[in-house]
């Protein structure tokens, strides 16, 4: 064999075997140092052709946000597997979520020529033609599955929303109505209603507030909801109470510091109201309204370098508010004499 020639063959294998190496590279595991992601790719190096293993990685990505893998896996567990509702389920709020609202219909759609009567289907496919304004779409929707269970509670409760959308202000109440009539656990039914009635200067609101409370006692939304009514009904000292037994209650739970600071604000009780954001943003340090208002309380006080830093820390969390740089030029002004 010519020896030149032979050197080519040799330098040509070399090749072909690295290749084949970054190939199989290309292909295999690589660690992202996520533990419960890392541990799910491992099984789909291990079985690539186990679907559910893409959609347990796919539920995983989901919570965090990583659409688009969520995408990738899920159109790979559905190459795998053609027939599992959940699957279609997960791609479509994947695509919905990445802003491909047309796709996530699509999806929804092709599941349903599958599956035509799948209520959980049907709700889901009324659920994304409301968030993308089809509201006569998702009202037919809707009214296919009450026409087989005319005491779906969930699909009452789609009809409610787009009603109130719509601005059919009679037919959601109905139909919120119903819902809770039929599934008393759906808890923001029952705090649409007391909102829409609110809205209508209505004091039946009141008793959609209790009833929200009563079957949630320990959810701090109701009774903030309830707080928030009194509130805005000129019942200041109630909410006030109501505020201050959601914190011993829930101290986690930041509306209610913000709420009740706003109102010792508005009734000039500076200390305890500087007290309430103070608490709000050393728990919630990305929370732009704790540090703004605060500001005030340091504005008020006259404490113009104390204000200063939290209007710019306001800032830095939400650089359009407006009136956190309106606040700021005032102090900037202050200190420049």
């Amino acid at each position: 064999m010519n020896i030149r020639y032979f050197y080519l063959v040799l330098v040509a294998l070399g090749l072909s075997l690295v290749a084949c190496k970054e190939k199989k590279a290309e292909a295999g595991f690589i660690a992202t140092g996520d533990q419960a992601v890392d541990d799910l790719s491992r099984k789909i190096e291990k079985a690539p052709l186990q679907a559910d293993n893409y959609f347990q990685r796919a539920s995983v990505l989901y919570e965090k946000e990583e659409y688009a893998r969520v995408i990738a896996d899920m159109e790979k567990a559905l190459a795998i597997d053609s027939l599992n509702p959940s699957y279609y389920h997960l791609l479509a709020d994947g695509y919905m979520d990445y802003y491909r609202s047309k796709d996530a219909l699509a999806t929804m759609r092709k599941l349903l020529k599958i599956y035509p009567d799948r209520v959980p289907s049907l709700l889901k496919l009324a659920e994304m033609e409301y968030i993308v304004k089809r509201h006569d779409v998702s009202i037919y929707n809707c009214n296919l599955i009450l026409k087989d269970n005319p005491q779906n509670a969930e699909a009452f409760f789609m009809l409610g929303l787009n009603f109130k959308e719509l601005g059919e202000t009679k037919k959601a109440i109905n139909s919120f109505q119903t819902a809770v009539e039929n599934n008393p656990d759906l808890l923001d039914a029952w705090i649409i209603i007391a909102d829409m009635y609110a809205e209508q200067g209505d004091d039946k609101a009141l008793d959609y507030y209790n009833s929200a409370i009563m079957l949630a006692p320990d959810k701090p939304e109701m009774k903030h909801s309830k707080a928030f009514y009194l509130q805005n009904n000129g019942k200041v000292e109630e909410a006030k109470e109501m505020y201050r037994d959601v914190i011993i209650s829930t101290p986690s739970y930041g509306l209610a510091f913000l709420n009740l600071g706003v109102l010792y604000l508005q009734q000039d009780s500076i200390d305890l109201a500087f007290e309430q954001f103070d608490i709000l943003a050393s728990r919630e340090p990305t929370n732009p309204n704790a540090f703004f208002y605060r500001a005030q309380t340091h504005f008020i006080k006259g404490d113009m370098e104390a204000a200063k830093v939290d209007l710019q820390n306001t800032l830095r969390l939400n650089s359009e508010d407006k009136d956190a740089q309106g606040l700021l030029d005032e102090v900037l002004m202050e200190l420049a004499g």
